[in-house]
């Protein structure tokens, strides 16, 4: 009988090495779920429009020695074009840091960091909060807000903002502002 059971101890022992040695290297459940970085885009847009890397003041500048060159020639088709452009990037800059507004033309010029921020953080897409309309169980969401707005190297004011921004709800129609 003490053979059996040594016998048995043996094959269970084996089986239970076996099951570990198979074990290893599979994932758990939590290190299997597809992990989504997210951003709130309006923190990510104010901090850009603030910081050095913004060209928005070089656009803005460019576009009033236009106007002013286009008032002294009176030609009222390139002032219209100019108020209308204004008009146009002062909308689409309250849609992105009010509202839900892309911020791809932000968010292209950091690709590489981006890309750094996914390997780092082990993530498979980065993608603006506001654009992830679902997501299963087998997804985990992981905010990369503050990382993106650290990419702009934004003084303490800045950072004081995002916090503020990041406990408020987007504004609907921010487009509508009216500066």
């Amino acid at each position: 009988m003490s053979s059996q059971k040594c016998s048995f101890s043996i094959s269970l022992i084996g089986l239970i090495l076996l099951g570990f040695f198979f074990s290893i290297g599979k994932e758990t459940n939590a290190q299997s779920k597809l992990r989504i970085g997210v951003f709130d885009s309006r923190a990510v847009a104010v901090a850009f429009y603030n910081s050095k890397f913004s060209t928005n003041q070089q656009i803005f500048a460019s576009l009033g020695t236009r106007m002013k060159e286009a008032k002294e020639k009176d030609d009222k088709d390139a002032i219209a074009k100019i108020e209308r452009e204004a008009s146009l990037r002062q909308v689409m800059m309250h849609e992105q840091g009010f509202g839900r507004g892309s911020i791809n033309n932000i968010t292209g010029a950091i690709k590489d960091k981006l890309a750094q921020l996914a390997k780092s953080e082990n993530l498979s897409v980065i993608v603006s909060k506001w654009e992830l309309v679902f997501s299963g169980a087998d997804v985990v969401s992981i905010d990369v807000t503050e990382k993106i707005v650290d990419f702009f190297e934004p003084n303490e004011k800045i950072k004081s903002m995002m916090k503020e921004i990041m406990e408020s709800e987007p504004l609907k129609d921010a487009f509508l502002i009216d500066d």
